[in-house]
């Protein structure tokens, strides 16, 4: 057999050999992330070779800069392994006290790690096209709601400077606010404007001419600043969260439209359309993994474990080294299917509302038992291919 390691980066990668004996066939081979380079590689893994089946291929997985790369040996047939970095950076530790690093030892590390593990390692299998595109559109659409929260925070930021008042009356974030804001961003915009014209742009459910009397007065009375540097950032802030907020209204609306193919995913209670399709984009193939107890730790959300002698960790936390964005998903979902009045009752809520009442446990630890649950019998019905059951 022919151990092969790739270590990823942006613009190169770097390879080792080394077969079954442990004899290292090629200590460091350079290629750039090209077609050629491709190509180079391919033909330094058919020198060494007798058959396709006797090559383990393993590469750590970088982001997004092993893809391309790692599609490309698939399709020539090869078995290919991605990798968690941290298993691979620990076994570089374990080679060598020094703290030397290294493209070319790092990719001997991934190649010894392969060879030491393969048995029990999952190759790499291509997941359905649908499941990408889920990936991309839920991990898109969670980047753009951490960019929607940080222009609200800008927003929030500079009329705390400008117009401080305002955000102790109205919702600065309502379409109609953000409309008033862009018009007029400073208290000194307000001087001269009739109350009956900005009653018309106001759209609150009370009296609008009451709201704008009550916007006249407090621009009037503001201690906010006003110049030509505040009025362009806040415009800036304004155009920035209407980008956003049209972005990810596109997002949901596409999301909604691919997950009307999953519908046994979202039969589960507390799992929804962007919930369901960051939890089938992200787990990708299910039969990769062998058990639901792999499938858990996959999210991360399994407790850490240290015993030592006669010492035993009483209070655990979550271990956190899975997938985050499963993790977030799953306790959005437990949390729906637990708490929220718009959910039918189910198991779930059942189990919550049981151990509220008999165990004297933290509101999340609670939460986190529920999503374990939750991830076993989403394993199941993936796994095979059915609708929820409210079984217990």
């Amino acid at each position: 057999m022919i151990f092969i390691g790739i270590d990823i980066a942006k613009d190169h990668h770097d390879i080792a050999i080394i077969n079954d004996s442990g004899e290292i066939l090629k200590s460091h081979l350079h290629i750039e992330n090209s077609a050629s380079g491709f190509k180079k590689l391919h033909m330094a893994i058919r020198s060494h070779m007798k058959s396709v089946q006797d090559i383990h291929i393993g590469m750590e997985e970088t982001g997004i800069y092993h893809e391309n790369l790692r599609d490309f040996l698939i399709a020539k047939g090869y078995t290919v392994y991605s990798i968690n970095p941290k298993l691979t950076y620990h076994s570089r530790l374990s080679s060598s006290p020094r703290r030397t690093k290294t493209d070319k030892l790092d990719a001997i590390a991934i190649t010894r790690y392969i060879m030491n593990s393969y048995t029990v390692l999952h190759s790499y299998t291509p997941s359905l096209y649908h499941l990408d595109e889920l990936k991309q559109l839920s991990r898109s659409y969670h980047n753009k709601k951490i960019l929607l929260s940080k222009a609200k925070t800008e927003l929030k930021r500079i009329l705390q400077v400008t117009f401080p008042e305002f955000l102790k009356h109205f919702n600065p974030y309502s379409k109609w606010a953000l409309d008033i804001l862009k018009n007029y961003p400073t208290p000194n915009h307000y001087k001269g404007l009739h109350i009956t014209a900005l009653a018309q742009r106001i759209k609150t459910k009370c009296d609008r001419l009451e709201d704008a009397s009550l916007l006249k007065q407090i621009a009037i009375d503001s201690i906010g600043r006003s110049n030509e540097l505040q009025v362009i950032l806040m415009t800036a802030a304004i155009d920035d969260l209407i980008h956003y907020q049209a972005q990810i209204e596109v997002l949901k609306v596409l999301i909604s439209k691919k997950m009307r193919l999953f519908p046994k995913v979202l039969s589960m209670p507390g799992i929804g359309p962007i919930n369901g399709a960051t939890i089938l984009g992200e787990t990708g193939d299910i039969h990769r993994f062998s058990n639901k107890h792999e499938y858990y730790a996959f999210y991360g959300c399994d407790p850490v474990i240290h015993e030592s002698g006669n010492f035993k960790l009483k209070r655990s936390r979550l271990s956190k080294t899975g997938n985050k964005f499963l993790r977030t998903a799953i306790y959005s979902a437990s949390r729906v299917a637990c708490v929220s009045p718009t959910t039918k009752d189910n198991k779930f809520r059942r189990k919550y509302l049981s151990m509220t009442h008999k165990e004297n446990k933290h509101h999340n630890t609670i939460i986190f038992a529920i999503a374990k649950n939750m991830v076993h019998s989403l394993f199941t019905m993936i796994k095979q291919n059915q609708f929820y059951c409210d079984q217990t």
